[in-house]
């Protein structure tokens, strides 16, 4: 069915910020001193215009505005909307400045998988989507591609990994339940060494690997011994 509509997704790294149009990429560009909703602009300017408010546009960001953790379910816990509002009291009591707190995964009485966004970074977001008369959709993480393909049904145990240009996060499930999630800087080696790093540094080289690329954003699965040397 022909879309009268565009769907612009743009990614914002360290290092850069690209827009793409479903899977074709439009437009890169490097980012430096300016501030982020300047190189924002810039970028969607490239696009091709539309009526004001057809169009849509959502942000896949992996940068230090973006952090996670894991929610243990506490004793006398009884809904996961309790369990949220316990994580954005920690997020208040260890984080400065204001925090978005939300479940990128949170199995019912299981500890949940947290993401936490700076508020100016959203304000910054919706801002930029509104000057550009598009409709704003939200963020998307790095572990949402990831954790999409599996719904409810998450593998027991495993590494969940995202390697980017600068930063790769990994967390980790051990008997059903979301475990540790860190972000590390990986010495910029062939992929299939940074995961032997990653599966080392975890003590979990004998599980597998749910492994996402930022720059290409094809899931894959690596099992133990397709890592091995």
């Amino acid at each position: 069915m022909l879309s009268l509509t565009n769907s612009w997704s743009c990614d914002i790294w360290p290092h850069a910020l690209r827009l793409r149009l479903g899977e074709q990429i439009v437009a890169c560009h490097p980012r430096e001193d300016e501030p982020l909703a300047t190189g924002l602009a810039a970028l969607l300017a490239l696009r091709k215009r539309a009526l004001h408010w057809r169009d849509s546009v959502s942000f896949c960001l992996d940068t230090d505005d973006l952090a996670f953790g894991i929610q243990p379910w506490q004793p006398g816990i009884t809904t996961p909307q309790e369990l949220l509002k316990l994580a954005e009291l920690l997020a208040i009591r260890e984080r400065q400045g204001r925090w978005l707190t939300r479940f990128e995964s949170a199995p019912f009485s299981e500890s949940a998988l947290v993401a936490r966004l700076k508020q100016t970074c959203w304000e910054t977001l919706r801002t930029v989507a509104k000057q550009e008369r598009l409709r704003f959709l939200g963020v998307t993480t790095p572990f949402q591609p990831l954790l999409r393909q599996y719904g409810k049904a998450l593998p027991e145990n495993g590494l969940f990994v995202t390697i980017g240009h600068q930063h790769s996060r990994i967390a980790s499930r051990l008997n059903h339940a979301w475990h540790e999630v860190s972000t590390l800087a990986l010495p910029r080696v062939e992929m299939r060494q940074q995961l032997r790093i990653v599966a080392r540094l975890s003590g979990m080289a004998d599980y597998p690997q749910y492994v996402i690329n930022t720059d290409d954003g094809r899931p894959q699965v690596i099992l133990p011994q397709e890592n091995r040397l």
